[in-house]
């Protein structure tokens, strides 16, 4: 027997990067600069960061210094101040970005310009991108479908990589820094040429769930790059204008390089990854480091990295491991092996300080109800006994060190209002001792005590320039140690009155110090990658290497160490990895960029249209059709639909609406569905009528994380109304239908961090129940608990997954539907009283890393075992059967058109007893598994 049914795929809710619904308090007060290009949204006392912000976009939008072409669509920008995290983003449906303004401190991953400056030309430039690509059947879609049509056109049409790789360009070719300028960015693709890894297009395009694949920011600067130095600027203004008209209509975007470059779309890819390999190829033959050796040997099946070595002793190290199916931890390696020592909190960072039997790091926390608000705290952990303790309480400190005392802890703070301070903390209590600022420092990076009473650490310029200083506790004075340039400094580390650190000088991230009483800079190590995260002590020298295989740790004798000193025009200017094309035609803007004009600031009314239709979409899940308008504003407070709706199986229309407003702490929801001529046969008299469907309802959505767990928990009560209407020519013969009842509801789980490959967690749980009840003109009821447990299996990717449920309904009116997770393989049935769980265990079987067409991508086949069980009872409850069976099933996690993800199966069931419809038993039920929706939401 075979039949195709639909299966939720399991996801889980968090996501620390995307837009969030209702997440911003409402304590929060909006202003705004409204003009003409863009309406820059933000809370009150971020003027200047909004008046910078607004002369950017406005510059950019009036000139289009890169060509793309010239339609202009305003768009809004809100500017979130609430988030540790550094990201921002363009969406569409509805068509806003949102800049989350506080910077990241990993000076060498993004760069050292003002976060501010950085996030309006890269993002805008996805907005310059979005209005530019409204042609031919692309701007057709957006026609019909509205902005998630047209998303979905011109996504498929024009490659993510495009994209971001259009956007890194922007933002490098108009500043002096950019990432197309930052060697740790730069260094990811000659990363896998010297490890002579020939990757696939399609694996370079989808990326990879067991090996280091660098992303599509990187694939696409170079392309993007290469694209332009080699057929000139406008050459990708030509090329997304025809593929975003879609002409030739299938692979578009490949056939308008053909036909601007003069050669095909293979050709094109591999010209210029010949272009970038000619120079690295020769790059990486001529270095060769003496006396270094790996502290570990390389994992070549797992993807391993180690960060941030500390000396223990003069045989021993801690650091900090993270692989791709273990979850980050502490680790100690000493002459007898290597020795767990403690699973890292949740964390965006993977900073950490050790000294003197202490570790100090900072650890990811969010406000439960408001997910714009989240949090950076420090936490102690004592090696020696293993216990960890938090130091401070909804703060927001990034690279924390303590002192060799023990009794000073440091971290750069920074505050809502975009202002940088280094603060100097009590160790035992996490009360602040000192507060350092200077008028000249933008932002403080990666501070090391020196002494009790000093501190190096890095700092950036308002300008983006970076230099290294100390910094006296005492006097709050700062002692520059490095001439300021746009050469990214960072992670000092202090031994014997010398300061080694990392630096982007002569064009590579290696390892540099300065000696107490020389004002020289001397290189030390001499990589053809990145050398960070270096440790001085007992005259070692450990650092994490980048590779295509992990961050490494490396390790040299102090005494092999060649101190070359470097030539002050090395240190004062930038040497690049690769050219940036057309850098004398296009000027660069930042830092220099000024507005005389001073953009009028006025209130944001938080109401300001919220009925904000942008989609048109259709949908289809078997029997029933719906065309929904779909409608979100700007602040993501409401989301409303109108839709309509067809049944086939019963040949009825409807037509409802739906709506949630979340600027309160509850959230509440209502929508109504009108339904258009039913009818039932009763006896030999056909009923028809119209039928109402209304609900209103409060919930409180709440997700939150503390320590090593995911929480979440949501609690809420519907009410619902139904009322018929007969007509026909027995509409006075039948009752008039009409009945309410409540729904209510609470659901609570946690579960811990995953790795990448990881299938579930591998520890965690949730919990729900529901009940629903007639509260006019009849009595009826339903109550259904379900329970899921998360628990690892015998290998470090295996998960065993147990589930259970229970449902009693009432006998005498069944007013409330069956939602039973029933025994699989069986056809659903409904039964009073119901029972059961479930065993399963999933497992990994093997990562494909293979595609074809550019537009099917395997990336994981995996199975999992399985024993359902459900006892069953009649109607009084006095007889019981049991439904029970065991099977298997095969999944494969896919990517199409290289960018969707969609997961397809296969399941075989053994029915061990009898199906009440059918009547089979001790038979194998064959069932496809296929994914509910393939439209992106």
């Amino acid at each position: 027997m075979q039949r195709t049914i639909l299966a939720c795929l399991l996801l889980f809710p968090l996501s620390l990067f995307a837009q969030r619904f209702g997440g911003t308090p409402p304590s929060v007060k909006w202003r705004q600069i409204n003009t003409d290009s863009a309406r820059i949204i933000f809370p009150q006392g971020l003027d200047s960061q909004a008046q910078r912000i607004a002369t950017i976009v406005h510059y950019q939008a009036a000139t289009v210094p890169v060509p793309l072409g010239h339609q202009l669509r305003k768009v809004n920008i809100v500017l979130q101040n609430q988030t540790t995290i550094a990201n921002g983003y363009v969406s569409l449906g509805p068509f806003r970005s949102e800049f989350y303004l506080t910077p990241a401190l990993n000076s060498f991953d993004l760069g050292s310009i003002a976060w501010a400056d950085q996030l309006a030309i890269h993002e805008y430039r996805h907005v310059q991108q979005f209005n530019n690509f409204h042609h031919g059947l692309s701007n057709l879609m957006y026609n019909l479908f509205g902005e998630e049509g047209f998303s979905l056109a011109i996504n498929a049409s024009i490659p993510d990589w495009f994209y971001e790789g259009d956007a890194v360009y922007n933002e490098t070719i108009l500043s002096k820094q950019g990432r197309g300028r930052l060697p740790l960015f730069m260094n990811a693709y000659p990363s896998l040429w010297q490890a002579h890894k020939n990757y696939s297009w399609m694996k370079l395009r989808n990326g990879s769930l067991k090996d280091y694949v660098p992303n599509h920011y990187n694939l696409g600067y170079l392309l993007v790059n290469y694209g332009r130095e080699k057929y000139g600027l406008d050459f990708w203004e030509k090329v997304t204008a025809d593929a975003s008209a879609y002409k030739g209509l299938f692979y578009p975007f490949q056939k308008a390089v053909k036909k601007y470059a003069g050669v095909d779309y293979e050709t094109f890819r591999n010209n210029a990854f010949d272009y970038y390999k000619k120079e690295e190829t020769q790059k990486g033959a001529d270095i060769k480091e003496t006396g270094v050796s790996n502290v570990f040997p390389v994992n070549e099946r797992v993807l391993t990295s180690y960060y941030f070595p500390y000396a223990i002793s003069s045989d021993s190290l801690i650091y900090l491991k993270a692989a791709n199916n273990k979850r980050p931890a502490f680790y100690i390696k000493d002459n007898e092996g290597t020795h767990f020592l403690r699973i890292r909190d949740i964390s965006i960072d993977e900073q950490y300080s050790y000294r003197n039997g202490k570790i100090v790091y900072v650890a990811y926390e969010t406000d439960p109800r408001w997910s714009w608000r989240d949090y950076s705290v420090i936490k102690v952990v004592d090696i020696s006994s293993g216990k960890e303790k938090t130091l401070t309480h909804k703060s927001k400190y990034f690279g924390p060190d303590i002192s060799a005392s023990g009794e000073k802890v440091a971290a750069v703070q920074i505050a809502i209002n975009g202002k940088s301070e280094l603060h100097i903390l009590d160790a035992k209590t996490g009360e602040v001792k000192t507060k350092i600022r200077s008028a000249e420092v933008g932002l403080f990076t990666d501070p090391k005590f020196i002494s009790e009473d000093s501190i190096v650490c890095g700092y950036r310029l308002p300008d983006g320039k970076m230099a290294l200083a100390v910094v006296n506790l005492q006097t709050g004075s700062l002692m520059r140690l490095t001439p300021p340039s746009f050469n990214v400094v960072g992670f000092p580390c202090v031994n014997d009155h010398t300061i080694y650190f990392t630096a982007s000088y002569a064009g590579n991230d290696d390892i540099f110090a300065i000696k107490n009483g020389d004002p020289a800079i001397y290189r030390i190590t001499d990589g053809s990658l990145g050398h960070y995260y270096v440790n001085v002590s007992n005259e070692k020298i450990t650092w994490s290497a980048f590779t295509a295989e992990g961050y490494q740790l490396q390790q040299m004798d102090q005494k092999d160490a060649k101190w070359t000193k470097m030539p002050a025009i090395t240190t004062d200017s930038t040497i690049l990895t690769y050219g940036v094309s057309h850098t004398g035609d296009v000027r660069a803007i930042i830092p220099g960029i000024m507005s005389s004009r001073l953009y009028p600031v006025s209130k944001y009314s938080k109401g300001t249209k919220l009925l904000n239709f942008h989609s048109w979409r259709p949908y289809y899940e078997d029997p029933e059709f719906t065309f929904s308008l779909y409608g979100e504003n700007v602040l993501n407070t409401l989301e409303t639909e109108i839709y309509y709706l067809y049944n086939r199986d019963d040949k009825t229309s409807a037509a409802g609406f739906n709506a949630t407003y979340a600027k309160w702490f509850p959230y509440l929801s209502i929508g109504s569905q009108y339904t258009f001529n039913r009818q039932a046969r009763a006896g030999n008299k056909v009923k028809q009528w119209d039928q109402t469907d209304s609900r209103i309802g409060l919930s409180v959505p709440l997700n939150w994380v503390t320590n090593k767990v995911y929480n979440g928990l949501n609690a809420g009560t519907n009410f619902f109304y139904r009322r018929d209407f007969n007509k026909g020519i027995y509409k006075d013969t039948f009752t008039t239908v009409q009945f309410s009842y409540l729904q209510h509801f609470i659901s609570w789980g946690q579960q811990v961090e995953m790795a990448t490959q990881h299938l579930f967690p591998h520890l965690g749980y949730n919990v729900s129940f529901e009940y629903r009840h007639a509260v006019t003109n009849y009595k009826s009821w339903q109550d259904i608990a379900r329970g899921v447990l998360y628990l690892p299996g015998f290998l470090p990717t295996h998960s065993l997954v147990l589930t259970g449920a229970y449902q009693e309904t009432d006998t005498l009116n069944a007013l409330f539907g069956n939602r039973y997770p029933y025994p699989r393989g069986y056809n659903e049935a409904y039964f009073s009283r119901m029972f059961g769980g479930a065993v399963n265990y999933h497992f990994p079987i093997f990562y494909p890393d293979w595609g074809f067409g550019n537009i099917l991508y395997l990336q994981r086949v995996r199975g999992n075992l399985f024993y359902d069980f459900t006892r069953v009872f009649s109607t009084n409850k006095k007889a019981s059967a049991d439904q029970r069976s065991i099977g298997g099933e095969l999944f494969v996690d896919t990517k199409w058109w290289n960018q969707y993800p969609l997961t397809f199966g296969i399941r075989m069931s053994y029915l061990l007893d009898r199906d009440f419809y059918t009547g089979q038993s001790r038979v194998n039920i064959f069932e496809f598994v296929l994914p509910v929706s393939i439209i992106p939401r």
